[in-house]
């Protein structure tokens, strides 16, 4: 019962975690679209399950207050394949000029 109780606390914490992740992110001008998956650090590119949806040209910014990098997406795939957009569900590689951390959240800069 002891763990039960454990994992009921541990996801009430990551909720209000999102809850405050996406508060701060909509009160500075951005929108949270995914997290890092996972990070190709020979090649420069991020692995991002998506939230929302994304386009070329869109900028990004990767990480939180105190280290993140922002860069405008001018390559995106799918499964190996070059995409002009994805949607909320996709889990798509992008080529970045930094490296990121695994589990940052992604928001898109609104213009």
């Amino acid at each position: 019962m002891r763990d039960l109780d454990s994992a009921i606390e541990n996801l009430e914490a990551w909720e209000a975690k999102e809850r405050k992740q996406n508060a701060t992110a909509d009160s500075q001008n951005r929108v949270m679209v995914g997290k890092v998956e996972q990070f190709f650090d020979r090649l420069g590119v991020v692995a991002i399950t998506l939230s929302s949806d994304l386009r070329i040209g869109d900028i990004i910014e990767i990480g939180d207050e105190e280290e993140s990098v922002k860069q405008r997406i001018s390559s995106m795939q799918i499964d190996r394949k070059d995409v002009t957009e994805a949607s909320e569900g996709d889990s798509v590689g992008i080529k970045l000029k930094h490296s990121v951390k695994v589990n940052s959240y992604v928001f898109r800069i609104r213009s």
